[in-house]
């Protein structure tokens, strides 16, 4: 009995270290979660220590999250060197000039068609949640601006860190960037990657969102840690779950526009049909995280999304 509670005793201080690992010139680099309020959605950023100063991946929501990410910046010593944005949801960037508020100036990395989006993101987002408390208070008004377009494939260097940029394309969002770390040996994924959780897929590009998965799985080796834009880090084997159930909201929402009688003159699922089809869902995968969204409505979105990839497709388009 003692030795069982020696052994949990090491592995709980082994589970409160933070990620380290030493790079070629016996430097550190170190990552840290910070991760956001349950009402704006828990996203999670990832600030990097390295040699020269601190990477951000992602930059949050809300002014008081990003203070707060700001913070333990702060607290480092270290700079903030640069902020590469995943993709283009305002969860991600809406920080960024509350970050500049409290830490200065320094380069934003994004994709160009993430750098194209945001702009408009950011209105449709302001207008969709009008109330200062729909996530405990007021968003940003101000704009974040992406300073430098990253490339698919570039070796990005920050604060003495390299990182492999994959650009993959339309999925969760209009363009996903996955990142890999190699003297962490992770994938900083953004939202292309969130494991035992609603996927979101309500763009409409559940393809695109079950290729990126596949990519990740063949690039990389499939007990490599994932650090997901939600939830909890993974290994590349929950993959394979996530590409079942955005197979599922695919399979369910087809089966359910192939009679007649469900689909209304627009093409889409009729109101009654579509509740059907979340029903289903939401009792399959009873289990799932939301992220703090609201679940009926995060299905929803994606059952939506599945049909107007179903449409897009019958259209030619």
């Amino acid at each position: 009995m003692k030795k069982n509670t020696i052994t949990l005793a090491l592995a709980l201080c082994l589970f409160s270290l933070p990620a380290v690992q030493a790079d070629d010139d016996g430097k550190t680099a170190k990552v840290h979660r910070f991760v956001a309020n349950h009402l704006a959605w828990s996203t999670n950023s990832y600030w990097i220590e390295g040699p020269d100063g601190i990477a951000l991946i992602d930059a949050q929501l809300v002014p008081s999250d990003a203070t707060l990410l700001a913070a333990q910046i702060k607290a480092s010593g270290k700079i903030l060197k640069g902020v590469i944005i995943t993709h283009p949801h305002m969860d991600h960037f809406g920080g960024l000039p509350t970050l500049k508020d409290e830490l200065g100036d320094f380069p934003v990395y994004a994709s160009q068609v993430t750098a194209d989006n945001l702009a408009s993101v950011h209105t449709q987002i302001l207008g969709f949640y009008p109330m200062p408390n729909a996530f405990g208070e007021a968003l940003d008004e101000r704009l974040g601006v992406i300073t430098d377009i990253i490339s698919d494939g570039e070796e990005l260097s920050i604060a003495g860190l390299s990182f492999n940029i994959h650009l993959l394309g339309a999925g969760e969002a209009a363009d996903n960037a996955a990142i890999y770390q190699k003297d962490l040996n992770v994938i900083f994924a953004g939202d292309t990657y969130y494991p035992h959780t609603h996927y979101y897929v309500g763009e409409g590009h559940l393809d695109g969102a079950i290729a990126h998965l596949e990519f990740l799985k063949n690039t990389y080796p499939a007990d490599t840690f994932v650090l997901p834009g939600h939830n909890d880090v993974s290994r590349l084997t929950s993959a394979d779950e996530q590409i079942s159930y955005i197979k599922s909201v695919q399979e369910l929402t087809f089966d359910a526009m192939s009679n007649p009688e469900n689909v209304a003159e627009n093409g889409y699922l009729t109101q009654n049909a579509r509740r059907a089809v979340v029903d289903s869902l939401l009792e399959k995968y009873r289990s799932y995280d939301d992220f703090g969204f609201n679940p009926r409505q995060l299905v929803a979105g994606n059952v939506f999304g599945a049909e107007k990839e179903i449409v897009t497709k019958q259209k030619g388009m």
